[in-house]
């Protein structure tokens, strides 16, 4: 039975394929269901939870053949040298990472298939965002379209916080155990929403935080029905970023705010004033209100603060790397996916081979050491300061204002999550890549203002030119 439902992902590879869903469309469903990937998890299919988290990774290989076997043209992309070290970086490390998953000390090569898919399932995306859009309007209004999830996604996490951890709707996909160990304070729930899991449910916070700064801060008139939405929105997330029980979720929010505030004030300091003083009194407005109608998850937020492990203790676990006790060298891993979760499911399957167990590690930099060694790791990560350095050099040189910002949150998004989980996390994975593949989608679009522009200018010319000699 556990064989005929690991198929089901690729029967429903031959389904998609005959559809008259396109590759952008397939794209965005993906972009759309990790935000619903833990409520089909916890509440709709939890016996199959395992094939659940496995859908977008189906969806997106159809979209990947769509794009790159029946409509894929070649277009010159706008890159620097920056994106061009990534790239070899990158050849190098999938050489690495595709010779260690053949490591005999996984057990199986399935082992390591499965974890090199974690590494680079998703990395086309980063190829394929430059085509998703085609102008920069097309590209605004899917992005606050994709912010409007918010509301009902941030509405269903302040009904968990208010509701017994024995509550349908606080369900975890480990069950009643997993649920009572996502307790703080009074006996709350650290919420997760439509997530599996509060961490997924935190990064997914994160990256909206980013998205909705340009338009909190933006200058250009919006209806009043959007504004009101926006601030509905920030008011909303704040509350949930409380009821998570997280304090890194907050720091992160706070840096990429100053971070972009501290990087768009050497650009243009009188803007980002007049943008701030419009923020000025929503923001007293929701600060006024937040503790009236929230203190029980400000207060459960702060008894964990007090109770729990020091968050500096926690952050410089992000980026620890021990020495292995083992005979294991850090040229040589344990192999590609060793420390990753989904291993014992795979065991259980196909019945393989035990491998050797590395050693428990919480840090990604750690993990990524245990599985590829020294030499993946360099590789690896040479690839990830590549393109934060390739984005910063994109925001260097954009003029659109919009665009420019979300230059900058992708920069600050990347930068917050080097030290972070990307490979192992199931969301940060998604939007990693989709953030990478600004360095070529944004000066596109971009040249594309420029060229409408242009022919606007020329059109408008010769109509009154028209007008003259009549």
């Amino acid at each position: 039975m556990n064989l005929i439902f690991f198929a089901l992902p690729f029967l429903f590879i031959s389904v998609l394929a005959v559809t008259n869903l396109n590759w952008r469309q397939l794209v965005k469903i993906v972009l759309f269901l990790v935000i619903i990937d833990g409520a089909l998890r916890k509440w709709i299919l939890p016996q199959a939870s395992n094939l659940i988290y496995l859908l977008k990774d189906v969806i997106l290989i159809c979209a990947y053949l769509k794009f790159f076997i029946f409509t894929y043209k070649k277009y010159p992309l706008i890159t620097n040298k920056y994106i061009s070290i990534a790239h070899i970086f990158f050849a190098l490390a999938s050489t690495w990472l595709f010779f260690q998953s053949f490591n005999p000390d996984l057990g199986s090569p399935i082992i390591g298939i499965f974890g090199l898919s974690r590494y680079i399932l998703y990395v086309p995306l980063m190829w394929l965002i430059p085509y998703l859009f085609d102008s920069e309007k097309d590209f605004y209004q899917f992005v606050r379209n994709y912010l409007l999830c918010l509301i009902p996604v941030c509405v269903l996490g302040i009904f968990q916080f208010y509701s017994p951890p024995s509550s349908f709707i606080n369900i975890a996909p480990g069950g009643a155990e997993a649920a009572e160990a996502l307790q703080f304070g009074d006996s709350k729930i650290r919420i997760s929403s439509t997530f599996a899991f509060n961490n997924i449910y935190t990064s997914y916070l994160v990256v909206c935080f980013g998205f909705l700064l340009p338009f909190i801060i933006e200058q250009k008139k919006t209806h009043f029905v959007w504004k009101a939405l926006t601030f509905l929105e920030l008011f909303l997330m704040i509350a949930n970023l409380f009821m998570t029980g997280s304090r890194g979720v907050i720091v992160y929010c706070s840096l990429i705010l100053l971070g972009y505030l501290g990087v768009k004030s050497f650009d243009n300091w009188a803007t980002i004033v007049k943008s701030l003083r419009k923020f000025a009194i929503p923001a007293v407005i929701v600060m006024i209100i937040l503790p009236i109608w929230f203190a029980p998850a400000i207060d459960a937020f702060s008894s964990r603060k007090t109770t729990s492990k020091e968050f500096s203790e926690r952050f410089g676990a992000t980026v620890y790397i021990q020495s292995d006790s083992s005979s294991k060298s850090f040229f040589d891993g344990y192999g590609t996916g060793a420390t990753q979760s989904g291993n014992q499911a795979l065991r259980n399957i196909f019945s393989l081979p035990a491998g050797l167990n590395p050693p428990p590690a919480e840090s990604e930099i750690y993990r990524v050491t245990l599985e590829i060694g020294l030499v993946g790791l360099i590789l690896w990560y040479g690839m990830r300061i590549s393109l934060l350095v390739a984005l910063w050099f994109v925001y260097r040189k954009l003029q659109s204002p919009y665009l420019k910002d979300m230059a900058l949150i992708a920069l600050l998004i990347h930068l917050q999550l080097l030290p972070g989980q990307v490979v192992v996390h199931p969301v940060a994975n998604v939007y990693y890549w989709f953030l990478s593949g600004f360095i070529f989608l944004l000066p596109c679009l971009e040249i594309k203002n420029i060229y409408d522009n242009q022919c606007l200018s020329m059109f408008t010319a010769h109509r009154e030119a028209i007008d003259k000699q009549n």
